[in-house]
This record gives C-alpha cells, structure tokens and sequence, in this order.
C-alpha cells in the first residue's frame, strides 16, 4: 500500500490510504492533447484565439480532474468526509472559466469564498433600530438588482453543475458539518426579511418566496426568515406577511428553509422608548408605546398562526439575564410581562377570528393547541448577548452593567492564522458577499475585508460600511493563492 497526499493544514494531518495503482486527482500530471477535442459548448472564453485555447485546455484539464476526484472518493467511500480544501486547487483551476460572475478569480479564491457561505446581502439596512443590534443597522437602502442577484446565483448552480455534485461549500471544521448555522446561507446582514424586495431592471419586485427559490434552486442552499415584526397598520407590509405564511404552511416551500424566526426582545425600539418615557416621567406615553409594541407583536404572532407548529417556527426571546446591573425594565421579569400582555392579546384575536371569519382559527381545540404552541416557543429565552453595534451606548444610557460576548481580543489570533495559513484558515468563520459583490470574512461580530469582489453588472455602487469593520488588515489574493502544504509520503 502507498500513503499518499498527506496535507497539513489548521495544524493536524489527514492520511488518505488507496492502492498504489490509483493515483490521487488531485496530485497526478494531466496531458493536455489528449482531452482536447474542440470547445466545449455553451462556455465563452474571450476573443483572444491564443488565449481561448489556453482556456479551454485548463478547462478541460479541470474537468477531468472532477471526474478524477469524484471516480477516487467513489472507490474510497469518502462521500461524507469530502472537503474541497482537501484538495489542489491548481489542477481543477479553469473550471470557473466562462462563468461571468467569476472572472478574474482563480479556484483557490472561489474556493475560500464558497466555504461556510453564510450571507449574500441582498439588501443593507434596516428601519427598526433595534437598540441591541450588533449590525449597528441603519435606515440605509442599499440593494441589489435581481440582475445582481442571479448573476451570483446562476454562476454558483453552473459552477455545481461542473463539479458533478460534489461539495463546494465544504466547511472550515469538519466538526461543524452537522451544525445547522454553517449549512444556511442567508439573504440579509443588517436587515429584516419583511423588507426583503428587490427589483429588475424592468422594475419587477421579487420578494422573499423568490429569493429563496432561487437560492435553493441554484446554490442548493437553505436560507433562514428572519423579522422583528412589523406595523400592523401598515397594509403593505401585512399583505407580504400574510403571503409568506399562507407560501410557507406548504412544506414544499418550507423546505426551502431551515429557520423562520420571530425576533421577540425587550430592545424593540418602541419599548425602549416606552422606558425612557417613564424614566422622564411620561406615564401615558410610555404606556401608549408599550401597548403599541404589545399589539404589533401580537398581530405578528396571529399572522404567522399557520407556522406555529411548525418545528422550523422559532420565537427568539431575548433580554438581559438576571446578574445584569441596573437592567430594570430589560431583565426576563418585564419579558414575561411583555410576553404575557401579548399572549392575551393573540387570544382575544383568535377568540375574534373563531366567532368571525375563521380565517386562521376553525375550532377551539385548535385555539387551544395554537396557543400552547405559542407559549412553549416565547419559553426559550437567550441571555447571551454581544457587545457589538449599538449594545455598549445603549447600556451607557441606561446605566447597565452586564457582562457580555466580546470578540476584539480574538481577532488578532484570527488574523495571525490568516497571515500564515491563507485559505487554510483554523478558526470557524464564515462569509459575506456584500450587495455591492465584495466578499468578507466574518463572524457575525466583526468582518474583514478581502481582496475579492464577485463581478456583478453593479459592482461599482459601494455597500455602506459594515459596522466592526477591521481596519488594519486586508485578506489579499496573495494569501489565498499561496501554495498548498502537500507532502507526498510512499511506504
């Protein structure tokens, strides 16, 4: 037996054992004249004839580099432990070729981005300023065009096509592959999926039922809802919300996700201001803009009846827990009482909906079970709460001591790692591709930048700033396309 491609990376090795008779894919010398028969059809590869055919035989030279690999994890049954990283990419470079949202990008590059795809930020910003957002999200519109949009999506499903369904969004950790977070790609940062709308150039607005779609169709990715509510006076925004749950009660659409979650917290913005009513001594105010919230989230909660139970249906529950300093008013005490308030709020609508139009609600038992569901999902509270965004000024008004999540003092062993390791990189972070097509490395908490931007038509108007931006370091291409550490070892 031969042990080879032993490759050294995040600091551990991983032997591949195989016959001596079969040569690895990803480390064997390919010939060029014997793939090349004429252009493959279907692939543009510029106007330059010297260059096309340069082009064409790394692209067929990439080609039977897949088909190697795939014939080699077949043999070896390595279909579950498969990581993209695994392997070299200067012999399947070329097989992005023609696709236009990659161009300029070598494999490597597409590689690094593609791994823990976890955002393409189809829109930046959002109006509910919630006073704990670690996105510091702002009222800021910047969006994509669906032009944006499937130029990345359609690019990544021919990409797929050509790896002939191998894993291209292999995971930085292997034991992360089951975690749910690193097989979901979500279509916001800073911004609530109620607003989630984009249009073509023709002006047509395509909302979150398509947008999903289209990731899971082309990428093969899952993605996640996620809102805070919305004003339930507002009938644009009640129209859409009842048309995503009457689109998502279908479990054929649901399958599209792998979360729908309502954000339920005591950093609202309309309650946060309730309390800083009362604190000045405004009690009709506060009052008038607690109840406000109450109703809101009460309206949300009926709205969504028909994914309540659902097991993908989250309520996320948030507030500061019970050793946080001076947090009267935010602690879980007053989330109960809010939680409570809106729970009678959401029967006296089903008991309306019951002796009237029996939109939702067709019989008391279903009442009845609706309701439990509802109670036992407001039950999980999180208390762990980061530092990032608005959180630290919004505890500073208030006078709030609490220990919190903080991440600056990791980033320098982050960016450490990245200097020597490149792609390589040790620690589980994700990535970013920005509504203006640049890609970041990030962790929810703090980003950095790279060198890398996906060539949508409009590339050229910038994002806004990300909050927790690192300003010291770049992730260059120099880093990302450095070689390989594959050693070779025969017995």
């Amino acid at each position: 037996m031969k042990v080879q491609n032993v490759q050294t990376y995040n600091n551990t090795s991983q032997i591949q054992v195989k016959p001596a008779n079969v040569q690895p894919a990803h480390t064997r010398y390919f010939t060029a004249g014997n793939y090349i028969s004429s252009k493959p059809a279907n692939v543009s590869f510029g106007a330059n004839p010297f260059k096309e055919i340069d082009n064409i035989k790394k692209f067929l030279h990439a080609k039977f580099a897949v088909k190697s690999i795939k014939k080699y994890i077949e043999k070896t049954n390595q279909q579950d432990n498969f990581l993209l990283r695994h392997y070299s990419m200067e012999f399947i470079d070329g097989l992005q070729n023609g696709i236009k949202v990659f161009k300029g990008l070598s494999m490597k590059e597409i590689q690094y981005l593609s791994e823990n795809l976890h955002v393409i930020a189809v829109k930046r910003g959002c109006k509910n300023m919630c006073a704990h957002c670690y996105a510091d999200a702002k009222p800021q519109n910047r969006e994509m065009s669906w032009e944006d949009f499937t130029a990345i999506t359609r690019g990544f499903k021919t990409l797929r096509k050509r790896f002939e369904g191998l894993d291209i969004y292999g995971k930085n950790n292997p034991v992360t592959r089951d975690d749910l977070l690193s097989q979901t790609t979500e279509l916001f940062y800073d911004a609530d999926c109620m607003d989630l709308a984009i249009k073509d150039k023709k002006g047509r607005v395509y909302d979150f039922t398509e947008l999903s779609t289209e990731l899971y169709e082309s990428l093969g990715r899952r993605t996640a809802f996620d809102t805070s509510g919305w004003n339930r006076n507002n009938p644009k925004m009640q129209a859409r919300a009842e048309k995503y749950a009457e689109y998502f009660s279908s479990p054929e659409n649901m399958e599209k996700l792998n979360a729908f979650n309502v954000s339920f917290n005591v950093f609202n913005a309309s309650y946060v201001a309730s309390r800083k009513a009362l604190k000045n001594g405004d009690f009709d105010k506060a009052k008038r803009l607690r109840a406000r919230y109450v109703d809101n989230m009460a309206n949300t909660f009926f709205t969504f009846t028909p994914l309540i139970d659902n097991p993908k249906f989250h309520i996320l529950a948030r507030s500061f827990d019970f050793k946080a300093k001076n947090a009267n008013g935010f602690n879980p005490k007053n989330l109960r009482n809010l939680a409570q308030d809106i729970i009678e709020r959401v029967a006296e609508l089903y008991h309306q909906d019951l002796n009237g139009s029996r939109k939702y609600i067709k019989s008391q038992n279903m009442m009845d079970e609706k309701m439990a569901n509802l109670i036992l999902k407001m039950n999980h509270l999180d208390t762990e709460l980061n530092s990032s965004g608005r959180m630290k000024k919004f505890m500073e008004e208030f006078g709030i001591k609490a220990n919190l999540l903080e991440y600056d003092d990791g980033m320098k062993k982050v960016i450490e790692d990245l200097k020597e390791t490149g792609r390589y990189h040790r620690y589980i972070m994700q990535r970013m591709i920005d509504a203006d097509g640049k890609v970041y490395h990030m962790n929810y908490a703090r980003f950095i930048p790279t060198e890398i931007q996906l060539n949508i038509p409009n590339k050229n108007i910038p994002s806004p700033k990300l909050a927790n931006l690192q300003e010291d370091f770049v992730l260059t291409k120099e880093l990302l396309n450095q070689p390989e550490n594959i050693v070779k070892i025969e017995k």
